[in-house]
């Protein structure tokens, strides 16, 4: 039996009809502002949830374009629940069973994933083969499998994390207030699962694809950016050393993009002296990509220019490359689109009737 849903404009009629248009909205702009002069929070929190979040569901399904396909499949479940103001905690989402999905033409999921029309057809046979979805003519219907495998409890965890760590630097501004504690922004994404989680694959989707439309495949990008957080930690580290330190601090006071160009315009012999780089075989254990596929994107990545090996035979990333220019502006695409996404959280934690 389905479980008793709930709805916002229910618990708004109990609120004296409070809604978030009633109270001003935080502006989008002055907390990227924040974001931006701060990319230390961004990278070792933010990208490092990413990280760690693409890295565990490949584990899990061996293929990006798959996850990004039931991810897609998931967020259109919601899309009519969401607009309705609808919602499950996690609890209640996962102990659905079967969940029909809106009419969508392979066409759409083609266009909208940037993957081509017949390799959307082969992965939706091969998620009915693994009976995660089941398809009955063009109707898709997600099983309660697909709900089991789509279990964030650490990315929530980590993304909590996050929040409070970037709600501790706005609350240095009047009009923030002050800091949400990460188990109260935990509480918020599992008791209003489906709208919060709903709100980060509408950024996730689309950022994934930007990354897989710079570098030709999700691999090649996943192994590039596991050396950058590699390179990012041993800056941190090894930040004691005048030049390097001199480095991370001008970062945060310069443009947005300065940080990334720091990490990644570090001369030969920067790199040789104060960090080592990542070896295959690290790579590899850390993505859960096959050692062969990573020696591949290593070679491919090699050749663009963009990474370098060192005399320890590990890689670190370079400032060359003609795609160097495409991830720096991407860099600042997702920046603006992270500071949207976390400014809708923090209103709706905020600033509606929305309360644990």
């Amino acid at each position: 039996m389905e479980k008793k849903i709930s709805y916002i404009n229910e618990i708004l009629k109990k609120k004296d009809n409070l809604n978030i248009n009633d109270l001003e909205k935080f502006d989008s702009k002055e907390i990227g502002l924040v974001l931006s002069s701060n990319p230390f929070i961004l990278m070792k929190y933010w990208i490092k949830f990413q990280q760690e979040w693409i890295n565990i569901n490949y584990k899990i399904f061996k293929d990006h374009d798959k996850y990004i396909l039931l991810l897609y499949l998931i967020s259109k479940s919601w899309e009519g629940e969401s607009n309705l103001f609808k919602f499950y905690s996690i609890d209640d989402y996962r102990s659905k069973y079967d969940i029909s999905l809106p009419n969508i033409s392979l066409l759409d999921i083609a266009t909208d994933l940037k993957i081509p029309k017949e390799t959307i057809r082969r992965k939706l046979i091969e998620l009915e083969k693994e009976k995660i979805i089941i398809r009955n003519g063009q109707k898709i219907v997600l099983s309660a499998l697909a709900l089991s495998l789509q279990k964030p409890e650490n990315s929530i965890k980590m993304l909590s994390i996050f929040f409070e760590k970037l709600s501790i630097l706005l609350s240095a501004q009047d009009w923030f207030g002050p800091p949400i504690h990460r188990g109260d922004v935990e509480l918020y994404f599992k008791k209003f699962y489906t709208i919060f989680w709903n709100r980060y694959l509408k950024m996730q989707i689309p950022f994934l694809v930007r990354w897989k439309k710079i570098f030709g495949d999700l691999e090649s990008w996943v192994i590039w950016a596991n050396m950058g957080m590699n390179q990012v930690s041993n800056l941190e580290k090894d930040s004691t050393k005048a030049e390097v330190k001199n480095n991370i601090n001008s970062s945060r006071n310069n443009k947005a993009n300065q940080y990334i160009e720091d990490i990644i315009n570090m001369n030969d012999a920067q790199v040789n002296e104060v960090m080592c780089g990542v070896n295959t075989s690290s790579i590899s254990e850390i993505s859960f990509i096959p050692r062969a596929t990573v020696i591949r994107k290593l070679n491919k990545l090699s050749k663009e220019n963009i990474i370098k090996r060192n005399k320890k035979l590990e890689y670190f990333l370079t400032g060359r490359g003609k795609l160097n220019k495409q991830i720096k502006a991407n860099y600042l695409i997702n920046q603006k689109n992270i500071a949207l996404f976390v400014t809708d959280i923090f209103n709706l934690i905020k600033k509606s009737s929305l309360k644990i």
